[in-house]
């Protein structure tokens, strides 16, 4: 068994990594580092709780360490981890710049530790979905391809993501996942441009980007937009022989939410309504349609790949050695933001 320890005990670690570690037996979470033990207590009678992770790491031996703080503590606490020889499984964004991520990779080789980055999105259902499309060729050459997490979210909230602060805003929230995406699809670019910006009344961060990777080939679109209170484009792929367009996100974010159990039959199923439409030429170069269902998100894959990389070495969900280009490519779109040009990548 996987001994874990669990730092932070928000909405994150509760929601997003909890129910995964306490539903499968190859995991046991047996510490956790947060300032509300009675909380910790409530859910996880048996676990001890710290207030520090180094107090925590100097006391037990533990095989995991699940980082869920804020942005800017996220490299810090990987390395602590690290040098106490615990394997390692942070929250994106990873870290807030490359020279510290490449750190964190060099030094995961040298402990022999797998570090590994909470890109659950690359196991989205219609993520999933698409690359499959892509892979059977169904769209042709991809020569557009357009991805978006939008919102409805006019007000700022007082909370860490949304306050000043090194890593907050909406495009350290939700940028890497779209980044990510888009470079587990189409590998990485050879320019960036970028438009990051504070649209919201007296918003302290971020609230809306739109980024273009610009390949030799192919153009990508990622955006998010606060101020979107209708039905969301989540992927519009376009290529040679037609096109795919889909609504909606991937259902697993709510149902975690709601606390659905994973036998629920509906647990990952994207419903009916919300699936993918296949645009494309018939033999008699008529226009097209079909359906196409979105395959079932598998957000449990990411934490038995992961109990199998840390028991076997290998079969990493989200090794951070593939998200480093994630990271430089966050700090060309600011940059290219901030200086109002198109940023070569390198």
């Amino acid at each position: 068994m996987i001994s874990t320890l669990l730092v932070g005990f928000g909405f994150s670690a509760t929601t997003f990594h909890l129910p995964f570690l306490n539903y499968l037996p190859q995991f046991s979470v047996d510490v956790v580092i947060s300032s509300k033990p009675g909380a910790v207590k409530a859910v996880l009678p048996n676990a001890e709780v710290y207030s520090s992770l180094e107090e925590a790491l100097k006391i037990h031996d533990v095989d995991l360490v699940v980082i869920t703080t804020p942005n800017h503590l996220h490299a810090s606490q990987a390395k602590l981890a690290l040098e106490h020889s615990c394997n390692v499984l942070v929250e994106k964004p990873f870290t807030l710049d490359s020279e510290a991520a490449e750190a964190l990779v060099d030094l995961a080789k040298a402990q022999n530790k797998q570090l590994c980055v909470y890109h659950n999105r690359r196991f989205d259902g219609d993520f999933l979905t698409l690359k499959q499309l892509i892979n059977d060729k169904k769209l042709g050459d991809i020569k557009r391809f357009e991805s978006r997490f939008d919102r409805f979210r006019p007000i700022p909230r007082d909370r860490w993501r949304e306050n000043a602060g090194p890593g907050s805003g909406i495009f350290w929230d939700l940028g890497p996942h779209l980044i990510d995406q888009a470079l587990q699809l189409f590998g990485e670019p050879k320019e960036v441009s970028a438009n990051v910006m504070a649209l919201r009344e007296n918003g302290q961060s971020d609230d809306t980007f739109d980024v273009t990777l610009h390949y030799s080939d192919k153009v990508v679109k990622l955006g998010s937009s606060a101020f979107q209170a209708g039905e969301t484009l989540r992927f519009d792929l376009q290529g040679t022989k037609g096109s795919f367009r889909k609504f909606h996100l991937d259902p697993q974010e709510d149902q975690l939410r709601a606390g659905l159990s994973f036998d629920d039959a509906s647990w990952a199923k994207t419903p009916h309504d919300e699936h993918g439409v296949l645009a494309f030429a018939d033999h008699n170069g008529e226009l097209a349609k079909e359906t196409v269902t979105t395959h079932k998100g598998e957000y449990l894959t990411f934490f038995n790949r992961l109990a199998h990389a840390i028991e076997d070495g290998k079969f990493s969900p989200a090794d951070a050695s593939t998200v480093v280009p994630v990271i430089k490519v966050i700090e060309l779109a600011l940059n290219a933001s901030n200086q109002k040009q198109t940023m070569p990548f390198k």
